[in-house]
């Protein structure tokens, strides 16, 4: 663990967060341990639709059922910081929010994800989106893949956090295992490659009819051409639940990885994913997933594979969980705070 010995004042704009978003749970718990390490956070929850008529207690009563207990004081954004050591900025419309404060320190950008690839239709938001990684500030992205490619494409000053997963939500439960693979189905979410994922399974139904499919991640879904269940969107310890019944979990991600793959695999669960440079250190195809190319041929080719070979399946199997179980959310939050302490000088000593 790292000796901390210099109190950062932080103001971290979030933008208004939805219960079970990836995103929005790494950013409070980012904000919890930074806090827990003896940081004064301060953040700031940015509205822009259900929460325009929020008051600072009522955000802060939602962030506390939705997220969890926290040492970071919560705020509904106005428009003005107090003075610290650093402001983060988390979501491509918090830079500007970022930019136009006039006091608030040094700035960051936490990047969770390619954030333009959310707008594929929609070019304003794809270029708005672009733009802020020109900005100017000091990004801290999650993963190395994300860090490489803004300095690479946008010559931003860039660092990284591992990606992460927390064992006390997400281990194998006390439940029957069986013939059963899970889709993260998502189809309002195009870098979730939905109707890829229903034509690869629909291959699998198949040619492996006995098979049981179970989408999970949305409640309500256009039905596929073959049974299925869905289990709609899901609390954790009910995805705990789902991933140990089943034998393989389906997750495609088209830009920066989800967190999913590596739940399912501290739930002991095998993961198919697609292949790509952007798993570079988080999974390795053939010793503890299963990477394959972005054709449904190819998907519903590995999840065959995992659901006939025993011996494979196990493999894999066991690797993802010791590699899951390494994978610590305190370090990730460490690296972050490790970013901030290099670059921001006036930093107030512990005491």
């Amino acid at each position: 663990m790292t000796n901390v010995s210099e109190r950062l004042r932080i103001n971290m704009l979030v933008p208004e967060p939805h219960p079970g978003a990836g995103g929005d749970i790494g950013l409070f718990r980012i904000a919890r341990y930074l806090a827990e390490f003896g940081h004064e956070c301060r953040v700031h929850v940015v509205p822009y639709v259900f929460m325009n008529d929020y008051t600072t207690p009522q955000v802060r009563a939602y962030v506390q059922q939705h997220f969890g207990e926290s040492g970071a004081v919560y705020f509904k954004w106005n428009g003005e910081v107090d003075d610290a050591d650093c402001t983060l900025a988390t979501f491509w419309p918090t830079v500007e929010n970022a930019l136009a404060i006039r006091n608030g320190g040094r700035r960051f950008y936490i990047v969770q994800d390619f954030e333009p690839a959310f707008y594929p239709d929609v070019p304003v938001n794809y270029s708005g989106a672009e733009n802020t990684y020109r900005a100017g500030l000091h990004c801290i992205t999650l993963g190395a893949w994300l860090a490489r490619l803004l300095r690479e494409k946008y010559f931003a000053t860039a660092d990284h956090f591992d990606f992460a997963v927390d064992p006390e939500l997400y281990s194998p439960t006390r439940i029957e295992r069986r013939k059963r693979v899970c889709f993260y189905a998502r189809p309002s979410t195009p870098r979730r490659a939905y109707q890829l994922g229903v034509d690869a399974l629909q291959k699998v139904k198949s040619a492996r009819p006995e098979i049981e499919i179970v989408f999970f991640g949305t409640p309500e879904l256009p039905a596929p051409p073959f049974s299925f269940t869905n289990a709609g969107k899901l609390r954790d310890v009910e995805l705990a639940a789902l991933f140990s019944s089943c034998e393989v979990g389906l997750v495609l991600s088209l830009t920066n990885p989800s967190f999913v793959p590596l739940e399912m695999l501290a739930c002991r669960c095998a993961v198919v994913e697609i292949a790509s440079e952007r798993f570079e250190g988080i999974l390795t195809h053939g010793e503890d997933a299963w990477l394959v190319e972005p054709t449904a041929d190819a998907i519903a080719e590995g999840v065959i594979r995992l659901l006939d070979d025993d011996v494979l399946r196990a493999r894999l199997v066991e690797a993802g969980y010791a590699r899951a179980r390494k994978m610590s959310w305190r370090n990730s939050a460490r690296q972050i705070e490790t970013v901030l302490l290099r670059n921001c000088p006036n930093a107030e000593m512990l005491v």
